[in-house]
């Protein structure tokens, strides 16, 4: 019975250290920074949350949805055309400017386009190496998508109101990072105390984020 009791309290203070950390990331005009990749480390002990080990990506109304995913280290990636027509797929890791670090070393295939009720032509890829990878296609070059692959298991995508909610932190320092589709290079990380009943931050970035044209050619772009 004591040792029971023993095993409860000690899973009572371990969900007592773990808290919540709200980040919310700003551009360099102060306003919210939508499709930020919001990462947190720390150095407390503590348990930690899985990472996202699967995630599937559509190539949809000639635009990857969604438009950036983000995932955990050695993570597989599927890969499904849902429109009538092929697609291409470029997955590499991308640089600053936009970029790919090296072409020569880009994984590329080809997607059949759906026919019907068939099931759609898909592929999948795992990814084994941190960090942003840039998604593309030969056939429409307007296509572009990201996937962020996460070293740390406190990894989040932050929404239109760029807010993102870290959750079962410990207690303690901890280090946030931003990355974002539009960045020239990447922020140095900012210092956090979370707190036990936890805590919320602004991040301001010196980010633009770039207007997105509609490409000729392209009747389902922006609507």
């Amino acid at each position: 019975m004591r040792a029971f009791l023993g095993t409860l309290l000690m899973l009572a203070a371990a969900a007592a250290q773990a808290a919540d950390l709200t980040v919310t990331v700003l551009d360099r005009n102060g306003k919210p920074l939508a499709d930020a990749v919001v990462l947190v480390d720390s150095a407390v002990q503590g348990p930690r949350p899985a990472m996202v080990m699967e995630a599937s990506v559509a190539q949809e109304k000639l635009r990857f949805v969604p438009t950036v995913t983000v995932v955990g280290l050695g993570a597989k990636v599927s890969f499904n055309n849902l429109d009538t027509w092929d697609h291409h797929v470029i997955l590499g890791l991308m640089g600053a400017g936009g970029v790919y670090v090296d072409p020569g070393q880009n994984t590329q295939f080809r997607l059949a386009g759906r026919v019907g009720n068939k099931p759609p032509s898909s592929d999948s890829k795992v990814l084994n190496q941190p960090g942003a990878y840039l998604l593309g296609c030969h056939i429409h070059g307007s296509m572009r998508g990201h996937i962020y692959v996460a070293d740390t298991p406190w990894a989040k995508l932050g929404g239109e109101d760029g807010k993102a909610v870290l959750q079962g932190l410990p207690e303690g320092p901890a280090k946030v990072r931003i990355w974002h589709p539009d960045q020239l290079v990447d922020g140095a990380p900012t210092e956090v105390k979370v707190a036990a009943n936890g805590s919320a931050v602004s991040i301001s970035t010196q980010i633009a984020p770039a207007r997105k044209k509609r490409p000729a050619g392209d009747p389902y772009f922006g609507g």
